[in-house]
């Protein structure tokens, strides 16, 4: 009985031990996403007098987040406004 109890006891403490590992690791991928947009609409805002580099890097920008040239301004502008404290 005692052997039975500790066997049960060992896989839900690992089962826990995974839901957190798995959960920290979604949190680390949301981050380093949000991260990775923002870099890619700062270099974008960098060279924004610039006719040429701007339009490369709101391409850059747009493949890096995945939103169309047409939206990147607007998602640019949403994502930096979440940045402010």
């Amino acid at each position: 009985m005692n052997k039975l109890i500790e066997k049960n006891l060992s896989t839900l403490i690992l089962a826990i031990t995974c839901y957190f590992l798995f959960s920290i690791s979604t949190s680390l991928k949301e981050t380093s996403k949000y991260n990775s947009d923002l870099r890619a609409c700062a270099k974008m805002k960098a060279f924004i007098n610039d006719k040429e580099s701007s339009e490369l890097y709101k391409q850059r920008a747009a493949v890096t987040t995945r939103v169309p040239v047409k939206f990147i301004g607007e998602y640019c502008k949403r994502i930096t406004q979440q940045n402010l404290f």
